[in-house]
């Protein structure tokens, strides 16, 4: 049995869990990489491991919260001087938020290694849940201020909040939309969504 850690031993190794298993999992990809190998690059037991997770892909899950996250903060700080907000300006911003999508080494191999099928399988459906319940706390917020302000059409916040969060996982489905076609798509539903979102008042503000 794992001996017992004090708080400050369980801060550091959870710290460097995320660390390492963020460089494996970039390296080798979620089926290649083990708890053997989590371990081992932690310096702590097996047996230790699951005083933090549940399976090597709950520390998987983890490691992307924490990685979009940043992503997160970044963009609404964009986003917080973007203002008057129009249809232009909310276009950059969704190209610009998924390009930095795809250029996070986790995330693009979730996309394009199709390593979400694999996570899915196995993580509890209470996770993903609340994964959604926080991105929509994140939205509707903001989506409020816009509608109240003017910029934004009137309706349901949740359901504008899931119209921007579709747009996200569009990627997922390159390969059923078709390689060749996907850059293209995916421009037009950017268009699609700022059009249909943003009043045109202020489209060329």
């Amino acid at each position: 049995m794992p001996r017992p850690f004090n708080e400050e031993e369980k801060n550091q190794i959870r710290v460097r869990l995320l660390e390492e298993g963020k460089d494996l999992f970039v390296r080798f990809g979620l089926k290649k990489t083990g708890i053997t190998e989590l371990t081992k690059a932690a310096g702590i037991s097996q047996g230790a491991f699951y005083l933090f997770f549940n399976s090597k892909e709950e520390l998987y899950f983890a490691i992307l919260e924490q990685e979009e996250q940043v992503i997160r903060e970044r963009f609404l700080d964009w986003l917080s001087k973007a203002e008057p907000l129009n249809r232009n300006k909310f276009r950059e911003f969704l190209r610009l938020a998924l390009q930095a999508l795809e250029e996070n080494p986790l995330l693009r191999r979730l996309w394009l290694e199709k390593e979400i099928d694999d996570l899915l399988n196995k993580l509890p459906s209470s996770l993903m849940e609340q994964h959604t319940a926080r991105d929509t706390e994140v939205l509707e917020p903001l989506i409020k201020h816009w509608q109240e302000a003017g910029y934004m059409v009137e309706g349901s916040s949740e359901v504008i909040a899931g119209v921007i969060r579709a747009l996200f996982l569009l990627p997922l489905h390159y390969q059923e939309i078709g390689e060749d076609l996907f850059p293209e798509v995916l421009d037009k539903y950017i268009d699609f969504v700022s059009n249909g979102l943003l009043k045109e008042d202020y489209a060329e503000q």
